[in-house]
């Protein structure tokens, strides 16, 4: 679906995937990949936590070129930390239409009656595109999540904290009626029309534009690549962790002579721009293990208007557990 194609290139999709999937962050580390009967592994875009996914779950996806696209004058623009609050508003909409009363409690959860129900996250482009993405729970089960990790991950690599079925819900559970896919698209092309003020229209893309979505993703995605991206490194052996709101964030280094650090890996359950982690991960590269140069590196790279790191907290985080991992 397109949303009010007359006034913005905004795009709304609903869909779902089969089998026993663990969707797990763009900034996460992955596993080797699990002989035998591992579930599926995907890595999102967005980041964020790992979330279950597959048969008995349903994606959301909203794709806009600016972050304030659907506001109110368009030239209005949102700090990074109101996005989400902003556009998961059509999703609770959607869920409002299934007879869900969801809320955002805030973070990266969307909630029923103080259960979890789905997980929500995004991601900016250096061009200013904006990608909302949304794991929901239609059927199923979202505290299966660690019995998909056992059989994906069984080294532990993907952290999780421990979920049962009380801690959990579903829009079955909530409503009564497992709905079906179409039913869903509808009711979060209404929730998205009530509460973010667009008008969407079903649309299938041409074949033009099918080949040429084929063509961008087997380019992107076409092998274990995009999934391997992000392994544990055998030569960063200096290792620090720190909790924080979303979960962990992980800091792997390798200091050189003099005690520069020669090489970084930032992970963990993060919410950033598109090249924020890359950026930070170079800004340490060559950087003495002193405070006030770590610290010096990392706010000139968040310096930048197109940058940003959500869900550690305070930035003294991230140059704490850095300080911490130089050891």
């Amino acid at each position: 679906m397109v949303a009010d194609p007359g006034r913005w290139p905004a795009a709304l999709r609903v869909y779902d995937v089969t089998g026993d999937v663990v969707s797990i962050g763009r900034w996460q580390l992955a596993p080797e990949r699990a002989a035998g009967n591992g579930a599926i592994l995907m890595r999102r875009l967005s980041g964020g936590r790992a979330a279950a996914f597959g048969a008995g779950f349903v994606g959301v996806t909203l794709v806009l070129p600016a972050r304030g696209a659907l506001l109110e004058p368009a030239s209005a623009t949102l700090r990074p930390e109101q996005v989400m609050n902003r556009y998961v508003r059509g999703v609770l909409g959607g869920l409002e239409r299934a007879g869900v009363a969801a809320i955002y409690p805030g973070r990266d959860t969307i909630t029923a009656r103080r259960r979890l129900l789905g997980v929500v996250s995004f991601t900016e482009a250096r061009t200013g595109a904006l990608l909302v993405e949304a794991i929901l729970a239609a059927s199923g089960d979202p505290s299966a999540l660690p019995r998909l990790l056992d059989r994906s991950d069984p080294g532990g690599v993907v952290r999780t904290a421990m979920l049962l079925p009380s801690d959990t819900t579903s829009i079955a559970a909530e409503q009564g009626s497992v709905p079906a896919l179409q039913q869903l698209a509808d009711w979060m092309a209404d929730g998205h029309a009530a509460r973010l003020g667009v008008a969407p229209v079903a649309r299938t893309l041409a074949l033009d534009e099918a080949a040429r979505v084929s063509t961008l993703a087997a380019a992107a995605f076409g092998d274990a690549s995009w999934l391997s991206a992000r392994r544990p490194r055998d030569e960063l052996g200096r290792r620090a962790s720190a909790a924080t709101m979303l979960g962990t964030l992980d800091v792997h280094l390798a200091l050189g002579a003099g005690g520069h650090i020669q090489d970084a890996c930032i992970s963990g359950d993060l919410i950033a721009g598109d090249d924020t982690i890359p950026a930070l991960e170079d800004g340490l590269r060559g950087c003495p293990a002193d405070r006030l140069a770590i610290d010096g590196a990392v706010q000139r790279v968040l310096a930048e208007p197109h940058r940003f790191l959500l869900g550690i907290g305070p930035i003294d985080t991230l140059v704490d557990t850095v300080m911490k991992a130089c050891g």
